[in-house]
């Protein structure tokens, strides 16, 4: 009893006391925060994953319709139904002629997806193609009206003409496959491009 009337009546053990019990509360804080850090991180991991699928998959169709030697015409949807954490969520698409952007906007937090197409893209349906090369070639680059044009002048043109056009994700894109055609030399020769709108 004489021993724990010494521990009582001494002060140094009270403040070594408190500053132990202060240091264990803030350890334990430091170790909550860190792992709710950690969720968080894990839960914009797997964002970021689905959305990279969600990205790739319209890339994939986007090249499959590049590299087809014949005009083709797909409808593409995205498949966001099986993709858990953007259930309920609006995405939007952003394509120009040298990426395509898939992202989101999740508590606040843009989450990005880009990739890179390996073919020429135009977000614009066929009509604004035929429209855009009527107006500055005086044809529409139809097989019917091929264009008097070099083959890097026009590509040039329509590179400029290229802007961002924001794409629904709950909406069908529609992607064609079409080419342009133009007096060359002597022939009349054609181009390939991806045309990408809704």
């Amino acid at each position: 009893m004489k021993q724990m009337s010494g521990f009582l009546q001494d002060e140094r053990a009270w403040v070594d006391f408190v500053l132990s019990k202060t240091a264990l509360i803030l350890a334990s804080v430091v170790v909550i925060a860190a792992i709710y850090h950690f969720a968080v991180s894990m839960e914009e991991v797997n964002h970021q994953k689905e959305l990279d699928v969600l990205s790739t998959e319209l890339l994939s169709y986007i090249d499959k319709a590049g590299s087809s030697t014949d005009e083709v015409n797909i409808t593409y949807t995205f498949n966001k139904e099986h993709l858990s954490h953007f259930q309920g969520q609006h995405l939007e698409t952003l394509i120009s002629g040298e990426y395509v952007v898939v992202y989101a906007n999740i508590d606040g937090r843009s989450i990005i997806s880009a990739k890179t197409p390996a073919f020429r893209v135009y977000p614009y349906p066929p009509s604004v193609l035929y429209d855009d090369l009527r107006s500055e070639y005086g044809s529409s680059g139809t097989i019917t009206e091929p264009i008097r044009a070099e083959h890097a002048d026009m590509i040039g043109y329509l590179t400029s003409r290229t802007d961002k056009v924001s794409f629904n994700a709950s909406n069908q894109v529609y992607i064609q496959k079409t080419f342009i055609y133009f007096i060359g030399d002597v022939n009349v020769e054609k181009i390939g491009y991806v045309l990408v709108y809704q």
